[in-house]
């Protein structure tokens, strides 16, 4: 057994439940092609082959700064606990 960490950065779809905000439970679409959940699916069959994972999230919009029109920047969702940080609009 040995530790590993798994890193993608890739264009897409927006994925899905973008209306929720900080805190909001994400639980997903489960629509096929929608990149939120096939990530969320990732992580579930990594948890379900007996994977300890420690940290799992997906970042919206990485590194964009906070702007003056109320976009919060980077959106975070943890994948572990279901929350999201920050909004879109």
């Amino acid at each position: 057994m040995g530790n590993f960490r798994v890193s993608v950065h890739a264009v897409g779809n927006h994925g899905c439940q973008r209306e929720k905000r900080g805190t909001d439970v994400i639980l997903g679409c489960g629509e096929p092609n929608c990149t939120d959940c096939i990530t969320r699916e990732y992580i579930t069959k990594l948890k379900a082959a007996g994977t300890n994972v420690t940290e799992a999230s997906i970042h919206h919009w990485p590194a964009l700064p906070a702007r003056d029109d109320g976009y919060a920047g980077d959106v975070v969702d943890n994948l572990l606990t279901q929350r999201r940080l920050g909004r879109f609009n």
